[in-house]
């Protein structure tokens, strides 16, 4: 029987140091971002409880 495809062991190539810089900033905005989310989510979150409102009650109605 014949083995398909190559089977890659070990790290991957090293990348660029440019591209590793852009690829580590970029996950640092990212992880800013999803930090940003949840913060303002509880926010919202805390506001509607305040208020007494539920999710549901947020749509529209045409």
């Amino acid at each position: 029987m014949k083995k398909r495809g190559k089977h890659r062991k070990g790290r991957p190539p090293k990348l660029d140091k440019e591209v590793e810089e852009d690829l580590i900033a970029e996950n640092q905005r990212l992880r800013m971002e999803i930090e940003y989310i949840k913060k303002l989510r509880a926010l919202v979150l805390a506001e509607e409880r305040k208020n007494g409102k539920s999710r549901n009650n947020r749509r529209i109605k045409a």
